[in-house]
């Protein structure tokens, strides 16, 4: 299941990072580039929001999970150790996402 979902966030990452390098670094780059302002204005459409918390999601998940298989080949850890010390990396990481997603949506 784990690798199923590495190769998923893998075609979404590929997915995301076009649509946002296409949205911020050339549709925006005509006029410089995105100032805390504009970044606060884009964060008030939900849609935009979901997509940059799913691209930073997957982000995590696919480093995680490509981390600990490192660790496991590389006889760096064991599986159960790794497997818990990138768990609560990715728990924390996503956490901390989450929390500033919601701080930029949700800022007057």
């Amino acid at each position: 299941m784990g690798w199923l979902l590495q190769a998923v966030t893998g075609v979404l990452l590929v997915l995301f990072v076009g649509a946002h390098i296409v949205r911020v670094h050339l549709e925006g780059s005509y006029k410089g580039l995105p100032t805390y302002r504009d970044v606060l204005a884009a964060f008030k459409n939900p849609l935009l929001v979901a997509a940059e918390l799913a691209l930073s999601l997957s982000v995590i998940y696919h480093a995680m999970y490509g981390l600990y298989m490192v660790a496991i080949e590389a006889g760096l850890l064991g599986e159960r150790r790794a497997k818990a010390v990138f768990t609560a990396i990715g728990i924390v990481l996503a956490a901390y996402t989450l929390a500033v997603t919601v701080y930029l949506a949700l800022k007057p």
